[in-house]
């Protein structure tokens, strides 16, 4: 191969791979789950501790809320999402009680300024304006916590927090399911990042259809994509040409 050929070669992979990497070096960086502590049921992170939090501050007002569905609710439909709510947050609140309690960690007893901001919402409201309020509500938070749920699921190195996960983020799915069965889940409220009760959402969370297309910095986008696919032809075809045999057939 001449040097001329040669050097068509090794521009050509620079170029293709200085594109290819361009957004993508650090897609696969770790994410840290924080400093490592030490319990009778084996070892267990911040993420790990956070989860536990987060489910036991879920039941916290979605047990009461699931509760006065009954008497406040419109619709028979909400009326049952509510029942079933309430029974599974008792439920794993029971396990998250006891797991925080083997593991020495400490658990909140009352909800937080945000929570306590939708049940007030709730609770000033009755018939329509209450299933409202309820279901996307409700579906928010289920959806802001699903993806924490699946993150400890994914990467927690204790066994018990792993199969916890894997019940709450059963039970999470179930509800969001179950609260989009109202047809009362809007995507400006119930399908956007939960807000204080009586706030607008922010632009990217009132449309997630538009927030969904926003690709993170760290990896790469379609546009990135289908350059390196026009660049990586564009290359191919010119390789082609330039190391063809001379003589032979056009």
């Amino acid at each position: 191969m001449s040097a001329k050929r040669s050097a068509a070669v090794v521009l050509a992979v620079h170029l293709l791979l200085s594109l290819g990497l361009t957004g993508v070096a650090h897609a696969d960086d770790p994410v840290d789950a924080g400093p490592v502590q030490q319990t009778p049921l084996g070892p267990i992170t911040a993420m790990d501790k956070d989860l536990l939090v987060k489910v036991r501050l879920a039941g916290l007002w979605e047990m009461p809320m699931g509760e006065e569905a009954q008497t406040r609710a419109a619709s028979q439909r909400v009326k049952e999402v509510g029942a079933q709510l309430a029974s599974d947050h008792a439920f794993l609140d029971q396990r998250v009680l006891r797991l925080a309690d083997q593991m020495g960690v400490e658990l909140p007893d009352e909800p937080n300024a945000d929570q306590q901001s939708w049940m007030a919402e709730m609770r000033s409201a009755t018939g329509a304006a209450f299933d409202d309020s309820f279901a996307n509500r409700l579906r928010a938070a289920h959806g802001s916590i699903f993806p924490v749920i699946a993150q400890v699921r994914a990467m927690t190195r204790n066994e018990a927090i792993r199969q916890f996960a894997q019940v709450g983020n059963n039970i999470v799915l179930k509800h969001m399911t179950l609260l989009e069965s109202t047809n009362l889940v809007t995507a400006e409220v119930g399908l956007a990042k939960p807000v204080a009760a009586g706030a607008a959402p922010d632009a990217a969370s009132a449309n997630p259809v538009r927030a969904a297309q926003v690709v993170p910095t760290g990896g790469p986008n379609m546009m990135t994509v289908l350059l390196i696919c026009a660049v990586g032809a564009a290359v191919t075809i010119g390789l082609l040409r330039v190391l063809r045999p001379k003589g032979s057939v056009k």
